[in-house]
């Protein structure tokens, strides 16, 4: 995922999940919000070798 797309997902997803989320205040990082979304299963985690399909159409067309 290039950096825009996911400074665009953690944003969408802190408007969507966070603003009502009781919990919150304990994400202080991205990396907290991700690991909370990973394990309310709001977001899947990517495994390591596997690529989107945009990720793949990239390197095509390189």
């Amino acid at each position: 995922m290039d950096g825009n797309n996911r400074e665009s997902e953690i944003t969408k997803n802190m408007i969507k999940y966070c603003y009502t989320c009781e919990d919150a205040h304990k994400c202080d990082t991205e990396e907290k919000c991700i690991a909370c979304w990973e394990a309310k299963g709001i977001m899947v985690k990517k495994q390591r070798n596997e690529q989107t399909t945009e990720e793949l159409l990239r390197e095509y067309a390189q």
